[in-house]
């Protein structure tokens, strides 16, 4: 099981999970945890992926 920073702090409000990423509030829709989880683990592992920088993960609220 991943692990994460205890300096993370998510919530879920009106159908969003959200988290603050470098004072910027990130979105991503509720209904998809699983997705959330895996931004959230790519930022706070650093990994980078496809178009991933120092800029804050790229939801479907974003597009």
């Amino acid at each position: 099981m991943p692990s994460v920073s205890t300096e993370l702090t998510v919530w879920c409000e009106n159908g969003v999970f959200a988290w603050n990423v470098g004072g910027v509030v990130v979105t991503h829709p509720a209904d998809d945890p699983a997705g959330a989880a895996l931004l959230i683990m790519r930022h706070q592992t650093g990994s980078a992926g496809p178009g991933t920088d120092d800029r804050p993960p790229r939801t479907p609220r974003d597009q």
